[in-house]
């Protein structure tokens, strides 16, 4: 009976070793097949996030060009709008 249990016991460890040695391996080689696609994505979304920022700071000239289009803007509406 003991012995039984004995045989029982190591037969569910060597079953649960080898699950866990073929999950460590299936773990390494998706990390080797994904990891090229996963890098490339990463250049490319720190590429689009500097280029966001990049974008985001204006220039003099653009800092002139709103000032005066925000001024246009306000002129035409004090023009067509003579209750506000």
């Amino acid at each position: 009976m003991i012995v039984a249990g004995i045989k029982l016991t190591l037969l569910g460890m060597t079953v649960v070793f080898f699950f866990l040695l073929l999950l460590i391996l299936f773990v390494k080689l998706s990390f080797r097949f994904l990891s090229q696609g996963s890098a490339r994505e990463l250049a490319e979304m720190e590429a689009a996030e500097l280029n966001k920022k990049k974008r985001s700071f204006l220039r003099a000239e653009d800092t002139v060009l709103v000032a005066v289009i925000s001024a246009a803007i306000a002129a035409h509406r004090a023009r067509t709008m003579p209750g506000r």
